[in-house]
């Protein structure tokens, strides 16, 4: 029976014995089908298909962990119905995890990006308050490159973005991250010979796409040893770092913009990984251990 099949047999299953929604077995479907592609069911083809998805979904967490859920439950059934070569009960590990989503930078890899960028030309200082948002407000991609000059309160060190759903929340800016946006919106911007309102503008003047945020993203690490660095991956990385820094979850969330508390719980795995990555970086016992032998 190919992949296809046993899907069809999984959401009729759903329907008939776990009497789901028919929107959640149109959610199911969509998560799944893109699996179907695959000519076998194994662990490395589940590996190439949970990196496509997070890659398609820009390494959200929150794509992610729902694809990983609707995944599992899948797995189950065909394990619980003896159609499965092998067991899942370990796949969905929380450092598998990790494999799949954003680079995460390390505080010290952050401050080299932020230095290597020249503060005395028009590009630089643009793509200094491009990051800013991104590292220093949390902002998703989407918000950064959206966000209107009325979003901003440099007075009162605030920023308004309009997150998903078209909701609004309060975000604080200040110490550096405010001084590097003021100069660009008050000293630099008219550079660019504004045509909109929006805050990062592009060559011509106008709104930053999402392409051109990749692209200089991309230009800017390019000396990290790293790949797959994308804008998110700051988002990621300032998540992260609040974490790690001790900041309450539920703060956590409200800066991020998470309806729910599940999405940024996805943070508190990533930070146990990244506090053992940074040990092994700096403690003089620790340095230069290959990491497969921890």
């Amino acid at each position: 029976m190919n992949l296809s099949d046993l899907l069809k047999k999984y959401l009729r299953y759903l329907v008939l014995e776990k009497n789901l929604s028919r929107q959640t077995i149109k959610s199911y479907e969509a998560d799944l089908m893109p699996l179907c592609e695959q000519t076998e069911l194994s662990i490395n083809t589940i590996d190439l298909f949970l990196a496509e998805r997070a890659k398609a979904f820009d390494y959200k967490p929150s794509s992610l962990a729902r694809h990983l859920s609707s995944l599992r439950g899948f797995l189950n059934y065909l394990e619980e119905h003896e159609l499965l070569g092998f067991s899942p009960e370990n796949l969905f590990a929380a450092p598998r995890m990790e494999k799949y989503l954003p680079q995460c930078l390390s505080i010290d890899e952050i401050s080299q990006v932020f230095e290597s960028i020249s503060a005395s030309d028009k590009f630089g200082i643009r793509d200094m308050a491009l990051l800013e948002l991104l590292y220093s407000a949390g902002l998703r991609i989407s918000e950064a490159v959206s966000l209107k000059l009325e979003h901003i309160q440099l007075d009162n060190g605030w920023l308004t973005p309009v997150g998903k759903g078209n909701k609004q929340r309060l975000v604080p800016l200040a110490g550096k991250a405010k001084e590097n946006l003021e100069i660009w919106i008050k000293e630099w911007r008219q550079e660019f010979k504004p045509k909109t309102d929006t805050v990062i503008l592009n060559f011509h003047g106008k709104k930053l796409s999402r392409v051109g945020a990749w692209k200089i993203i991309q230009a800017r690490t390019a000396f990290l040893e790293k790949s797959s660095i994308s804008p998110h991956s700051f988002r990621h990385s300032f998540a992260t770092h609040c974490l790690a820094g001790g900041m309450d979850l539920r703060i956590l969330q409200e800066l991020l913009g998470h309806a729910n508390l599940s999405t940024t719980q996805i943070y508190t795995h990533l930070d146990s990984f990244y506090l053992k990555s940074e040990h092994r970086h700096f403690h003089p016992r620790e340095r230069n251990i290959p990491a497969c032998n921890k």
